[in-house]
């Protein structure tokens, strides 16, 4: 094993911490801003990654060039945005012009709404929060705060050619 990789996956390894969180996957259901639905077991043989942010986010904005980038560079990976805790769908159409959002994006509403997407995928203590899943539909990881291509590139390529073994729950930092 290349000595830089098998310090990406050690620290990797050791920003993480593991949940308390159940060990397997809703089977989340969303359509997005254009009408396309998204459901997870439909998604499957794919990494998904859902991020949640909130248009009044400034660190949200950050990692929107980074997320573009991952989904413009990789067929196996799908992106779902959730803008949550916005004033109205117009502010957000807008700011997703304007920041050029790549990748599908569904109007979560308020995080405590009775129909929060937040419900069927996690707690969200923090914009952005992402979770990934894993080809076969498990929840590998949840990483509160940004997100970057490298970040995930690694746990991916570290997840891949190790055959990492299904985490008994999630993978939080």
């Amino acid at each position: 094993m290349h000595p830089r990789f098998l310090a990406i996956f050690l620290s990797l390894w050791l920003t993480f911490i593991s949940s308390a969180g159940a060990t397997d996957s809703i089977d989340f259901k969303f359509s997005d801003t254009a009408g396309k639905t998204y459901q997870l077991s439909e998604l499957k043989g794919k990494w998904v990654l859902v991020n949640f942010w909130a248009p009044w986010c400034p660190l949200c904005w950050v990692e929107i060039p980074e997320l573009n980038h991952i989904q413009a560079g990789r067929n196996d990976i799908v992106i779902i945005g959730i803008a949550m805790d916005y004033r109205g769908e117009d502010s957000v159409q807008y700011l997703m012009q304007k920041h050029k959002i790549d990748f599908p994006v569904v109007m979560g509403g308020k995080s405590n709404g009775p129909n929060s997407p937040a419900k069927q995928i996690g707690p969200v203590p923090f914009y952005p929060t992402s979770y990934l899943y894993a080809p076969n539909g498990r929840m590998v990881m949840t990483k509160t705060g940004t997100i970057d291509r490298d970040l995930i590139e690694n746990f991916i390529f570290r997840y891949n050619a190790d055959k990492l073994p299904e985490p008994a729950e999630p993978v939080v930092n």
